[in-house]
C-alpha cells in the first residue's frame, strides 16, 4: 500500500510555454494563422499549479534563470504560495528556457523545447533542499536527460531519505535517456505514472497488459504503477494491489497539454486524503477530463470544481 505523501517537492524543470492553436501543421516551408496563442509557465508548473488548487503542499526544488521567463516564473509560484527551495549559484544571468507547443484541432500537441537555466542543475544548487519521510518527490524524463541535472537529480535521488516517496513521470523522450540513469532512478521509485505512447517506448511491448506488466517488472515490488489510458481510463497495480482498469470520464479533448500533470497532481492529492487507490486514480482521471477540454497548459480543477464533476459523473 502506497503511505500518504505529505509534501510535494517538484524537482523537474519550469519553462516558458509558447502554446500555439492551429486547425492543421502547415506544408513545409509554408505559414499558417493560429487561431490563438499564449506565452505562459510550464513543464513542471504544470503539476505544481495542479497540485496547489487541490491543496496538496508543494514546494520548488528546481532551478529559475535569471530574465523576462525566470520572472514571470517566480512571480507565478509565488502567487501559488510555492517555497523555492535550491540555491542560485554561478550562471545567473541565464534565462529560464522555452518550448513552443503546437496544439492541432484534435488537441493533439506537438513539443520543441529549448532549454535554459534549468537544465544546468548542480549538486551545489541542492545543498539547502531538505527531504522529509513522507515526502513525494517528482522528477520527469526530460530532466534525466539533461547531461548536468540529469546526473545531478540521479545522485539526488539515490540519496533520498527512507521514507521519502520518488515519483517519476518519464515523458516522450525516455527512449533517450542515458539507460543506466533512467534504471538508477526506476530501482527506487514509490510511483511510476505515464501514458500508453511512452509505456510502449520504455518497454517495448504494444498491448496495454503486456506494457503494464513490464512495467511493474522494472520498479520495486513496492511501488504504484498508473498507466494512463487516455479514454480507456487508466491501468493501475503494484504496491500490494492487483492491477485494476479504472474507467474515464467521457470527453471531447480541445488541448492535451499537461494532461498527465493534472493526473498525476490529483493523484497525489488524493492520496494524500488517505482516499483508497481506485478513487484515487477516479479522481485523477476526472481531474485529466477537465483538463483537456479547455485550451492552455495549466489548466486545472479546483477542489471545489473536481468535487463537483466526480458528482455528476455517473
Amino acid at each position: 500500500m502506497i503511505a500518504r505523501p505529505r509534501r510535494l517537492v517538484v524537482m523537474g524543470s519550469i519553462l516558458m510555454d509558447v502554446t500555439v492553436f492551429v486547425d492543421r501543421w502547415p506544408a513545409r516551408g509554408g505559414d499558417i494563422l493560429a487561431r490563438a496563442g499564449a506565452a505562459v509557465p510550464g513543464g513542471t508548473f504544470n503539476i505544481i499549479a495542479a497540485a496547489r488548487r487541490l491543496g496538496l503542499d508543494t514546494a520548488y526544488g528546481g532551478l529559475i534563470g535569471r530574465g523576462a521567463f525566470g520572472d514571470r516564473i517566480r512571480q507565478a509560484l509565488a502567487e501559488l504560495g510555492v517555497d523555492l527551495l535550491a540555491s542560485a549559484s554561478g550562471r545567473d544571468a541565464e534565462d529560464t528556457g522555452f518550448d513552443v507547443a503546437v496544439v492541432e484541432g484534435d488537441g493533439e500537441r506537438t513539443f520543441i523545447t529549448v532549454p535554459g537555466r534549468e537544465a544546468h542543475l548542480q549538486p551545489r544548487d541542492l545543498a539547502n533542499v531538505r527531504i522529509g519521510a513522507g515526502d513525494a518527490v517528482y522528477v520527469t524524463g526530460y530532466d534525466l536527460l539533461y547531461p548536468e541535472s540529469g546526473a545531478t537529480l540521479e545522485a539526488f535521488f539515490g540519496n533520498l531519505p527512507a521514507g521519502a516517496k520518488a515519483v517519476l513521470d518519464p515523458g516522450p523522450l525516455v527512449a533517450d535517456v542515458p539507460a543506466a540513469r533512467l534504471h538508477a532512478v526506476l530501482r527506487r521509485l514509490s510511483v511510476l505514472t505515464l501514458n500508453e505512447r511512452e509505456g510502449e517506448r520504455l518497454t517495448g511491448e504494444q498491448d496495454p497488459d503486456r506494457i503494464f506488466a513490464a512495467l511493474e517488472s522494472i520498479v520495486p515490488a513496492a511501488a504504484l504503477v498508473v498507466l494512463r489510458l487516455g479514454q480507456e481510463g487508466a491501468l493501475v497495480g503494484g504496491a500490494g494491489h492487483r492491477p485494476v482498469r479504472v474507467p474515464a470520464r467521457s470527453t471531447t479533448a480541445r488541448d492535451t497539454t499537461g494532461a498527465g500533470d493534472v493526473h498525476t497532481a490529483a493523484l497525489l492529492a488524493a492520496l494524500a486524503r488517505g482516499v483508497t487507490l481506485g478513487d484515487a486514480v477516479r479522481e485523477a482521471n476526472a481531474a485529466a477530463s477537465w483538463a483537456v477540454e479547455r485550451e492552455g497548459p495549466s489548466e486545472s480543477p479546483s477542489r471545489s470544481e473536481l468535487d463537483r464533476l466526480l458528482a455528476e459523473w455517473t
